[in-house]
């Protein structure tokens, strides 16, 4: 018995932690992700030197590689500065994760 207690409680945990998730600000959740992925791709391209890069061997593809991310950063700030205008994103990411969207403020709960 007191394995299938100690089942029954790790089950509890595992579901109120999916539960808590759920009950987050998924918009506002993905905008401090895509931001943090910013600033990695930002990282990344500051420790590459172009003046470093052989564009003479064919087999180098490190140009290539670094002139694609140049041409998806629009593609991921754009994103990133929408869902932050619709998540009302403040800056405080705990705050806005935590925060429920505004149709779940407003919907009536039926029994």
């Amino acid at each position: 018995m007191p394995d299938e207690k100690k089942e029954l409680e790790q089950k509890v945990k595992v579901l109120e932690q999916q539960l808590q998730r759920y009950e987050q600000h998924g918009s506002a959740k993905l905008f401090y992700a895509l931001n943090r992925k910013m600033n990695e791709m930002a990282d990344m391209l500051n420790s590459n030197s172009l003046n470093s890069i052989n564009i003479d061997d064919a087999k180098d593809k490190s140009f290539d590689r670094i002139f694609k991310l140049l041409e998806k950063s629009e593609t991921v700030a754009n994103s990133a500065k929408v869902l932050g205008i619709i998540a009302g994103v403040t800056g405080d990411e705990d705050k806005d994760t935590a925060r429920k969207p505004f149709i779940e403020t407003v919907a009536t709960k039926r029994d």
